[in-house]
């Protein structure tokens, strides 16, 4: 009887640790019950299923037509944000800047295969006097394109991009407006490559442009 208890008493400790070492392995894959995502590195997402980002026909900061297809041969930075952003988009804007200055300890000849793209999901507010005024604030180099608010979401759709107008409590802001925060690459053939999530080191970014630019 005490030698049936035992027994039994083994069963029940092992069927805890199974279960333990099963709950640990989910939760240190927790992948392996989710469907496919990007591939994670360093501080970016590689986009698994490489396909042509499609063109788009906006305004840039001096009124005239812009497309994608315009800066095909280099490796575009892609951003959605707006001017009256508080936070992200300056910071972002910034951290281009910080992008371009290390792209230009290489050489210029690496800069110019690059373009810094920054499109607004406030068209309302955003005009292209307004753009121009604002990238020029941080690099005169940078772009800036504006255009209707329906045809800028049917843009964002192709890279997951969403947006909405909220209304703030405590500022004298009309509105504010909600918004994915990655940036995205595009490689010189204009595939879409690489995305970044909000703060993702300016060496990481920097280093994935000059690789992408080489090619």
């Amino acid at each position: 009887m005490k030698k049936d208890g035992l027994v039994l008493l083994g069963a029940v400790v092992g069927s805890i640790i199974v279960m333990i070492i099963i709950g640990l392995g989910l939760s240190i894959a927790p992948n392996l019950l989710a469907p496919p995502v990007p591939t994670p590195t360093p501080g970016g997402l590689v986009i698994d299923n490489v396909h042509p980002a499609r063109d788009f026909d906006l305004t840039n900061q001096y009124g005239k037509p812009a497309h994608l297809s315009d800066y095909r041969g280099k490796v575009v930075l892609l951003f959605f944000g707006y001017t009256h952003c508080p936070d992200v988009c300056p910071l972002t804007l910034s951290e281009f800047k910080r992008v371009r200055a290390k792209l230009a300890e290489t050489s210029q000849a690496l800069v110019d295969k690059v373009a810094f793209v920054f499109i607004t999901v406030d068209g309302e507010r955003d005009t292209p006097e307004v753009m121009l005024n604002y990238v020029n604030a941080f690099d005169p180099s940078f772009v800036g394109l504006t255009g209707a608010s329906d045809r800028v979401a049917n843009i964002g759709l192709d890279y997951g991009v969403k947006f909405e107008k909220q209304k703030p409590t405590g500022t004298q802001a009309s509105y504010l407006v909600a918004h994915t925060s990655f940036t995205y690459l595009i490689d010189p053939q204009g595939n879409w490559r690489m995305a970044y999530p909000f703060q993702t080191p300016t060496d990481t970014v920097a280093g994935d442009v000059a690789r992408f630019a080489a090619k």
